[in-house]
């Protein structure tokens, strides 16, 4: 498992999906949240996040390219949080998307849909986020 530690000051993006099946990427802005189950298996969520392509990466139009994608994105609010909605998509995932995510074993699940929730102040409450690995 990856210590927290290597995370600081490091953009990491990592992906949850809702009771509807609709897929999130989550970026921490180097210091957001982090569930440990995700960072059980971060490389995985790192491979998923590099092969999506982004041609505005690095500008604040990147999230409107996730969105073009089929994915809700929520960015860390610097610097004491909460993750806050940031695009909300604009069709729903292509189904190779949404098997690259299916396939991460540490895949949080939120028992809510993400249209309804503009932020999340506490991921701990999501439904098996650190005890499904």
């Amino acid at each position: 498992m990856a210590d927290i530690y290597e995370f600081v000051g490091r953009e990491f993006d990592w992906f949850a999906i809702d009771s509807s099946r609709c897929i999130a990427l989550f970026s921490t802005a180097g210091i957001g949240y982090i569930p440990h189950a995700v960072m059980k298996f971060f490389s995985e969520h790192d491979e998923i996040s590099q092969s999506i392509d982004s041609p505005n990466w690095g500008s604040s139009s990147v999230w409107d390219d996730y969105a073009k994608l089929g994915l809700y994105v929520y960015d860390w609010n610097l610097n004491e949080g909460p993750y806050v909605r940031v695009c909300i998509p604009e069709i729903q995932a292509e189904a190779k998307l949404i098997q690259m995510v299916d396939s991460l074993v540490a895949l949080p699940k939120f028992t809510g849909k993400f249209d309804d929730v503009q932020e999340f102040e506490d991921l701990g409450s999501w439904h098996d986020i650190d005890s499904q690995v």
